[in-house]
């Protein structure tokens, strides 16, 4: 498998979030209403004018620089199913991707995590694995130990994956087919991200979103839903149980200050399942190093 080429480091920026000045929506819902989407009608329909989208796995255009445009969402969860709309550069490397995931859902990185990367052979076969990346390689120290001869997520950039036309097998064959990839954190709770390509990001986008200059942001999120998950609430019951407790006047008031004092991403003032600061997450991100 070829080694991808790392991306130049850069002095994370201090500079303030341009998206401060744009309006967002990040509270519930109306009771009496369906939830919405965190963007307004019209961010959604600015979103899917963004990408000029290429169905999940196929083949996108080579040496474009322009970023890829990703949708990630959490299987596991429901009501909402949280989701979120990134802007990423190709370049990126898969280390990197991995803390503007961490950033996006608000996980306080407390667990391993990996990223798989799986092939759609035909529609009735299950997909198959062609690559497994995570923080260390096979036989390094910290090597989690779960996967046969995984990759170091360091030495592959997006690009080396959604842009690479043949894979090769444990045998030595040679396959092509549609990909995808997963991302998964806390092999205990095993939250899966599912990660879709849209396509290309519109050349100007993030100058639109972000002021243009040197302020505008290189890493960005453009929308999603839901409030995120709490670290180490028990996977998908224990998360449902968690909001239920919250949701619930006479709610199990342990779980409800476990949830505000103990949690390493809970937060003192509750939990809203619809609520989340997309521009707390841009913030955030402006000062990952691209």
């Amino acid at each position: 498998m070829p080694k991808a080429t790392k991306p130049k480091s850069r002095t994370a920026s201090s500079r303030t979030n341009p998206l401060r000045s744009k309006n967002a929506n990040t509270a519930k819902p109306p009771a009496d209403q369906p939830p919405t989407h965190s963007t307004s009608d019209e961010n959604a329909t600015q979103e899917k004018s963004a990408a000029a989208a290429p169905a999940q796995g196929h083949i996108i255009e080579a040496d474009d620089e322009r970023n890829y445009l990703f949708t990630v969402a959490m299987t596991l969860s429901n009501d909402p199913m949280i989701t979120r709309l990134l802007s990423v550069p190709p370049s990126l490397t898969f280390a990197t991707f991995h803390q503007v995931l961490q950033i996006a859902f608000g996980w306080a990185g407390c667990h391993m995590h990996a990223f798989n990367v799986e092939m759609q052979l035909n529609d009735d076969d299950m997909p198959k694995s062609v690559l497994i990346l995570q923080r260390t390689t096979d036989g390094d120290e910290d090597d989690l130990g779960f996967w046969p001869n995984p990759q170091n997520e360091k030495d592959w950039t997006l690009r080396d994956v959604f842009e690479r036309k043949e894979w090769e097998t444990e045998d030595g064959s040679k396959i092509s087919g549609q990909i995808q990839v997963r991302y998964e954190y806390d092999m205990g709770d095993s939250w899966d991200h599912q990660i879709v390509l849209l396509g290309r990001a519109e050349k100007g986008l993030h100058n639109v979103l972000g002021g243009g200059g040197e302020d505008t942001p290189k890493v960005l999120c453009i929308g999603g839903e839901g409030h995120p998950c709490a670290e180490d609430c028990g996977s998908e019951p224990g998360w449902e149980d968690l909001k239920n407790a919250f949701k619930k006047q006479k709610g199990d008031k342990s779980r409800r200050e476990w949830y505000k004092t103990m949690c390493a991403n809970g937060d003192p003032k509750g939990l809203d399942p619809y609520k989340w600061d997309i521009l707390d997450v841009n913030d955030q991100l402006m000062k990952v190093e691209v």
